[in-house]
């Protein structure tokens, strides 16, 4: 009668389904891009793993709560740069926030689940830090139970991932597959031949075992659709409609310089057919209300045939402008035609992203991308005709980079009919110019410095606060940009012009630097604008005693404002729309 019973528990071991909790860590930083948060990485990994057998369940730990939290010591720098006390128009952040679940409701969260591994998403490095205490909060809780980290960081760096004792795996590139067959080894325990499954990192015998990628998934329409069951439709809307992120195509063939795309997806450009993307789309309007949806690829438009079979199938199916559609995640300009463009507008696009990088060829060549801004020019006519609003892209504070490189870049966007990005590079592990900031000897210390916020990287030919003047200089042109969108300034005017009129009304205006505590529809920014050239200094707002309103100098580069003031004193400033 014992050896029976002990016979049933084994088998009800073995038959045991095995409990898998994904989580989304919570992050630290002064923003959180709110609507491009959905987990949609872990929600493509449940849908895989309960096609495989298991329990699954999904702990989104970035919820819309933020919490402010003092900064940490080795970002105590950018205080200069953040005022946090600054409202007036042009003012950066005005905080630094824990944005999610508490760490206390986390660790309820991870005792409830009950779950026997637990998959950690790590998809920036700086965030790693965050990822990492999740991992120490559920081996205090059970050292016994598994925990499995994934994603672009893990992919980047999976040696110093396996190295920390509270990680037991990393899955490195697509883990649809690979996370099943890692579990499916573990439930074997000793028997399990951990070193058959490529794209993986472990410990054995103190000894840190990493095995390359060597597949990617070929057959993306054999994929489980993500288990968006997990989310909250009423968490996820944009412009008051219920929204998702969707992903139409995998790989980048570009290796540029700067990014890590090709570490998690592969090289090879891999694509679902229109039919089965349309399909997907189509449940999620009827399960679930979705109208919006945000195209998440990374060369959504790569083939540029197939792109526009998909717009005219989304039009034929959820009719003209039925849908609203993104590509947050940005598209090839060079990808692009006017019948392309026409057909995204019919389809539910209203703006494209594109990324420029830079005006100048020698550094869009050693980026790895070679077109010229003559070729840019000619996009952007094509996106003006059909009707959509662009935001282009230049990135600042790249090695090799030159302060009028980047100024040059700025004036040319600012004398186009576009919103400006301004992208601040940050050093991503396992990158060429990640390889070059560390021989260069550049690279910051410690990797929560590695993000735009921080302005990572300063040279010999440009520090931080050239950065920080360049990325607030962004805020004032599109601000500027806006005030003509709505017909307050005259499109095409220069910035002689346009001083001109400021110097006139802040002369008729009360003067000095005291007055009521007034809102960007106000004359504050006519003054502070006026301020920026005179002084050559941006100038921010806070409130003081009664209420009343101080302007207060902000910490700037001169010498970036007068080579910014001087080359762009005739160059007509252009509306945004």
């Amino acid at each position: 009668m014992g050896s029976c019973l002990i016979i049933l528990i084994l088998i009800s071991r073995v038959l045991r389904v095995m409990k898998v909790l994904l989580i989304q860590p919570p992050i630290r930083d002064f923003y959180e891009t709110s609507i491009r948060t959905q987990p949609i990485g872990l929600a493509y990994l449940a849908g895989s793993l309960q096609s495989s057998g298991f329990e699954v369940d999904i702990l989104d730990c970035r919820q819309k709560k933020k919490t402010p939290v003092p900064l940490s010591p080795e970002l105590s720098y950018l205080r200069d740069f953040y005022p946090f006390e600054d409202r007036g128009p042009f003012k950066l952040y005005s905080g630094y926030y824990h944005y999610g679940m508490g760490w206390g409701e986390i660790e309820q969260k991870v005792a409830e689940s009950d779950a026997d591994v637990f998959g950690i998403s790590s998809s920036f490095t700086p965030y790693h830090k965050e990822a990492l205490e999740v991992a120490r909060i559920i081996k205090a809780w059970d050292r016994k139970k598994i925990v499995v980290m994934g994603g672009a960081h893990v992919s980047c760096d999976p040696e110093s991932v396996v190295k920390d004792p509270r990680v037991d795996y990393a899955v490195l590139g697509e883990g649809e597959v690979r996370f099943p067959e890692l579990l499916h080894e573990i439930k074997k325990g000793a028997a399990g031949r951990m070193d058959q499954i490529d794209g993986i990192g472990y410990r054995k015998e103190g000894e840190i075992r990493i095995t390359p990628p060597r597949r990617f998934i070929t057959d993306l329409d054999a994929l489980p659709y993500p288990a968006r069951e997990f989310f909250c439709p009423e968490d996820d809307s944009i412009q008051g409609l219920r929204s998702t992120m969707i992903i139409t195509s995998r790989g980048c063939p570009h290796r540029c310089a700067y990014c890590s795309a090709h570490l998690l997806m592969g090289t090879a450009f891999r694509t679902r057919s229109p039919e089965k993307i349309i399909e997907e789309m189509d449940e999620c309007q009827r399960k679930y209300g979705t109208r919006f949806f945000d195209i998440e690829d990374d060369n959504f438009t790569f083939e540029r045939e197939r792109a526009k079979r998909l717009m005219g199938l989304i039009i034929k199916t959820f009719g003209e402008r039925g849908l609203k559609l993104t590509a947050m995640n940005g598209v090839s300009f060079a990808s692009l035609d006017g019948e392309l463009l026409r057909l995204m507008r019919k389809a539910g696009f209203d703006t494209v992203n594109l990324s420029l990088v830079s005006t100048e060829r020698t550094t869009k060549e050693r980026m790895g991308r070679p077109k010229t801004a003559s070729s840019f020019d000619t996009v952007l006519g094509e996106v003006e005709a059909a009707g959509l609003q662009a935001v282009v892209y230049g990135i600042f504070g790249m090695p090799g980079q030159t302060l009028d490189e980047m100024v040059d870049t700025l004036i040319y966007l600012m004398g186009k009919r576009v919103l400006i990005g301004p992208s601040i590079y940050y050093p991503t592990p396992g990158t060429p110019l990640f390889e070059r900031c560390k021989a260069e000897g550049v690279l910051p210390l410690y990797p929560s410095q590695w993000r735009s916020s921080a302005f990572p990287i300063e040279t010999g030919d440009f520090n931080r606060v050239d950065l920080v003047t360049l990325f607030r200089l962004t805020r004032a042109i599109n601000f500027v940009k806006g005030r003509m969108d709505r017909a307050e300034l005259d499109e095409g005017v220069t910035w002689e012009g346009l001083l001109k009129g400021l110097r006139d009304r802040s002369n008729a205006g009360a003067g000095g630097r005291e007055g009521t505590l007034m809102t960007e529809h106000s004359a504050a920014w006519r003054r502070i604008l006026w301020l920026l050239h005179e002084e050559r200094s941006f100038f921010g707002l806070k409130k003081g005693r009664g209420g009343r309103a101080i302007v207060f100098k902000e910490k700037s580069s001169k010498k970036v404002l007068d080579y910014f003031f001087e080359k762009s004193r005739d160059v007509p400033i252009l509306r945004s729309d």
